[in-house]
């Protein structure tokens, strides 16, 4: 009779749980994952293992079942301290305070607008957390929550910051800055929020007269750059620049004109934003200029 050799398999051991810890002066323990597994910034998949020590703390996208934590999304793993955490290759957009985003007005309610942000649920826009016409330090009153409609309807964009998460996760929305506001003159396109690079500058004027606005939440607007204001000193006396634009001018649906070269310009950015996203590019202005002049 012939002897077969057998074939032995073993799953190899992952090297996340060697750790290493060590007491510095004040007592504290530094926890230090090995050098592989930092510069690999390995991608993990639903229900992988990332490590069998209690030690960690459970952060997003992970859970903790029989003292061993787990990946509940697919994507890479981000370690802060002792808190182990997976930041998803795809997924809805969890909004952070102070992220710049573009929103869409889905329904006006009780002093309120609801705003389609791409997370989870709806943000929600205070009639308070608005410049109106008259300038932006009086009372909202009643007129001004019967007129709602005449300032932000469905389907309107707008450009915003998130000014607080509640605790169920639902995030509220400001436009109390000259940056932001309702969006015209331009066009509207989603990418993945995970492309966009986060900055302290999220609006930005591009070559060929054309400005864009990248929201934290992949919602990006393509629009002519508006001609320069007039600055505060040359208002008149006692009205501030932002009073004197709060008009019902920054409410109108009305577009300005837009010639054939900078229609031809916004067009050519919106192809190259497509291209970024088909092909999983980071996206910022420097690689949006860089691709308009190639």
């Amino acid at each position: 009779m012939e002897e077969t050799n057998v074939i032995s398999i073993t799953r190899p051991t992952t090297e996340f749980n060697s750790i290493e810890q060590e007491d510095d002066n004040n007592g504290h323990v530094d926890i230090e994952m090995s050098d592989a597994q930092d510069k690999s910034n390995s991608i993990v998949t639903p229900g992988e293992l990332i490590t069998e020590d209690p030690i960690w703390m459970k952060g997003h996208g992970t859970y903790f079942l029989n003292d061993k934590t787990y990946s509940s999304v697919a994507g890479n793993i981000s370690r802060v301290n002792r808190l182990l955490s997976v930041i998803p290759l795809r997924g809805k957009y969890s909004p952070e305070t102070g992220d710049h985003v573009i929103g869409r007005i889905t329904e006006v309610g009780n002093k309120r607008w609801k705003v389609d942000i791409g997370a989870k649920q709806d943000a929600v826009l205070m009639l308070g957390s608005v410049n109106l016409p008259g300038g932006v330090l009086r009372r909202k009153s009643e007129s001004d929550e019967l007129q709602m409609r005449n300032f932000l309807k469905e389907g309107d964009l707008l450009n915003c910051e998130v000014q607080t998460i509640f605790n169920n996760g639902m995030a509220s929305l400001h436009t109390r800055s000259l940056k932001y506001g309702k969006l015209r003159n331009g066009i509207f396109l989603k990418v993945p929020s995970s492309l966009i690079v986060k900055s302290k500058n999220h609006a930005f004027d591009l070559p060929g007269n054309v400005s864009i606005v990248l929201g934290s939440n992949g919602y990006t607007w393509l629009y002519k750059t508006p001609k320069a204001t007039k600055s505060s000193e040359s208002s008149a006396p006692g009205i501030t620049r932002l009073e004197e634009e709060s008009s019902w001018e920054i409410y109108s649906d009305k577009n300005e004109f837009i010639d054939v070269q900078t229609r031809n310009n916004i067009a050519k950015y919106y192809n190259i934003l497509k291209s970024l996203a088909a092909k999983e590019q980071k996206i910022n202005s420097e690689v949006l200029i860089e691709a308009f002049d190639y």
